[in-house]
């Protein structure tokens, strides 16, 4: 029967692992579902380049020179980091890791796969309209009334997070790939290339059903949130677990990641052979508060007569108040410091934060993300 629309009751994200060329079959145990997702948009722009003539008013042709590109962002609540090692970044254990974040996206020998040179397929799997897409029945979950889109080759360009008050703690991230397809059903044919030869395969996948996830918790709150900042000019803010009432009051941070890619093109490759990260990457941490203190001394000067790294802590608590998720952004410089005030509002501090990713062995330098197990 023809759906009449789609909602988000239908639909679920999965991400296979980085063993995504064509000459090799995902089974369901290759491909795991994101929990906790709040939105996905995907699609494809294509760049041509008209061909015009004398004689001819209109173009003749309209030819690719670029390869197409796909992109894809979605966002969900953070939990315990099971999204987050499912999309190849490294997440340590015991709220404790020596490897950058980002390392498994550089390093493949980081990782059991081949990810960081090809990439992941994600799929969004879309069950019968009216149905949840959590378990629903298998003669629906694999016939004509569903279906699956799928992306191949998908590199992550950006990951970020935001915390505030009064909302869920959300991470975003965003996607570029190779190739996209839909199929019906909940199997079919890889969407990947083999990117140094742009070759497709015949191998196909097979997706788990979906579920609603056991990932700990089901989301974790601003409320249990708890920051270790570095010492600014102006302000008093939170530089231990407990800073008491005189530090500034956090209302929102933010951490971006931007992981920006080049796509390596040579003669004879239509859709380029590698698609590597742009570095250096600097990782930007954004700090908003209401103003309680001002510093007893403060002196910009001494910021710059010495100018030490600082390392930025946020633990993220379940509501017995147990670490489930710490980030830790090491050797990261203040930037600015700025204050607001007008009538009728409270006075507020911006902060801005910048760190540098290092290499997968660089244990002092980039964001660590730890969970408690």
């Amino acid at each position: 029967m023809a759906r009449n629309r789609v909602i988000y009751q239908s639909e679920a994200l999965f991400v296979s692992d980085g063993t995504l060329v064509p000459t090799a079959t995902h089974a369901a145990s290759k491909i795991k579902q994101l929990h906790r997702v709040q939105s996905a948009n995907y699609g494809f722009s294509v760049a041509r380049k008209d061909i015009n003539q004398f004689g001819n008013l209109a173009r003749i042709d309209a030819i690719i020179l670029e390869p197409p590109t796909v992109n894809l962002d979605f966002s969900y609540y953070l939990t315990t980091g099971n999204n987050e090692s499912a999309l190849g970044f490294s997440v340590g254990t015991g709220l404790g890791t020596t490897l950058s974040f980002i390392s498994g996206l550089i390093d493949a020998t980081q990782t059991n796969d081949t990810a960081t040179v090809s990439g992941r397929n994600f799929h969004i799997f879309t069950a019968p309209e009216g149905n949840d897409a959590a378990g629903v029945a298998g003669s629906t979950f694999s016939g004509a009334a569903s279906s699956t889109i799928t992306i191949g080759n998908g590199f992550v360009t950006q990951y970020g997070i935001e915390a505030s008050v009064g909302n869920i703690p959300t991470a975003s991230v965003t996607v570029e790939g190779l190739n996209i397809n839909v199929v019906e059903g909940s199997t079919g044919v890889l969407p990947s290339l083999i990117v140094e030869t742009s070759a497709t395969g015949s191998n196909g996948f097979t997706l788990p059903t979906p579920s609603t996830g056991d990932v700990g918790l089901s989301a974790l709150r601003p409320g249990d949130i708890t920051m270790e900042l570095a010492d600014p000019i102006l302000v008093d803010m939170p530089t231990g677990v407990d800073s008491g009432n005189s530090a500034a009051h956090i209302q929102s941070f933010s951490i971006d990641i931007p992981v920006g890619r080049t796509t390596l093109q040579r003669l004879g490759n239509r859709f380029g052979y590698a698609k590597v990260i742009n570095f250096p990457v600097e990782v930007t941490v954004n700090v908003s508060a209401i103003v309680a203190d001002l510093k007893v001394s403060g002196n910009l000067s001494s910021l710059v007569n010495n100018d030490e790294f600082k390392t930025l802590k946020f633990a993220f608590r379940d509501p017995a108040g147990t670490e489930k998720l710490v980030y830790q952004i090491k050797n990261a410089k203040l930037v600015s410091e700025s204050l607001s005030s007008s009538l009728g509002d409270n006075k507020t501090v911006d902060l801005v934060f910048t760190s540098q990713i290092g290499a997968p062995q660089d244990s002092t330098n980039g964001v660590f993300v730890a969970t408690a197990s």
